[in-house]
């Protein structure tokens, strides 16, 4: 997407209803419709949807808006026009408005994806797109979905949109061959880095550690982290130590040697640690 895709002094959010979807063979998992207006993009509506048709039944559509589409499982081939591209957990797509396109399954478990459709003039003037999240981006992204559908109440509306927002920036950064924008925060997570090394024993400090080395009682520590990065102390430390895991693995090191470097006492038990981040077992980032 462009460089002033979803940004803009103004912004607008609009709750409107939406003319009901044709049937499709896919079912919404989480769904959200709004009108979320950011310069000429808008977000017409968020969702999850979960694919239900047999692997010899495909279903080339269009639609006259834009999409975004971000498989979270399964992996098969994103067919867009008469091009055919890989799609699995991570990749990302934005098809452009009036844009024949289909999803064809690879593997026995049904895919995921979310969807978002875009609106706006900025859509019709972009052209196909696709790019891969990193493993970092994947589990935040992971974590946004996840919180936006325990969400209850008057603010829903509010939640689901900020949540589209980090969703579609972290899309469009890795459509543009960006990595994600560092997080910002200030003082106290530059005094979290500073804390964040390995101890003597070659470990990463947990929670209870950080508090130590930041001279700051562990609750009151939590609470500046989630004000300042929106994560809690102990996700924020997962994500430090799935950022060291991924461009380890990404260098060639063996699952169990990453493991070992980050403090891991089992490999087995930090495979299920990495695939409960991203949904995805280590060996998806290896090189090999």
């Amino acid at each position: 997407m462009g460089k002033n895709a979803l940004s803009g002094t103004k912004t607008t959010l609009l709750i409107v209803l939406m003319p009901k979807a044709p049937p499709a063979p896919v079912a919404p998992i989480v769904l959200r419709r709004l009108q979320l207006r950011c310069g000429d993009w808008s977000v017409r509506a968020l969702r999850v949807n979960r694919h239900l048709q047999p692997f010899e039944r495909y279903a080339p559509h269009r639609h006259p808006h834009g999409q975004m589409l971000l498989y979270l499982r399964g992996r098969g081939e994103q067919l867009v026009g008469r091009h055919k591209h890989p799609a699995g957990p991570g990749t990302v797509f934005f098809i452009p408005p009036g844009r024949i396109h289909e999803f064809r399954e690879h593997a026995p478990r049904r895919a995921i994806c979310l969807v978002a459709d875009l609106g706006g003039a900025a859509p019709r003037k972009q052209g196909f797109r696709r790019g891969q999240l990193s493993a970092e981006a994947l589990a935040s992204v992971r974590q946004q979905v996840a919180a936006l559908s325990a969400e209850s109440g008057r603010n829903l509306e509010l939640a689901a949109g900020g949540a589209a927002l980090v969703i579609l920036d972290a899309c469009r950064r890795a459509c543009a061959g960006k990595s994600s924008a560092p997080p910002s925060g200030g003082a106290i997570l530059m005094r979290l880095q500073r804390a964040w090394r390995p101890g003597p024993d070659g470990r990463w400090p947990r929670p209870a550690e950080l508090s130590r080395r930041t001279g700051l009682q562990k609750d009151y520590l939590n609470r500046l982290v989630r004000r300042a990065s929106g994560l809690t102390l102990g996700q924020w430390r997962d994500r430090e130590l799935l950022r060291s895991a991924e461009n380890q693995l990404k260098g060639g090191s063996r699952v169990a040697a990453v493991s070992e470097t980050l403090g891991f006492s089992d490999p087995s038990y930090f495979a299920r640690w990495f695939r409960k981040q991203t949904g995805l077992p280590p060996s998806h980032w290896s090189p090999t």
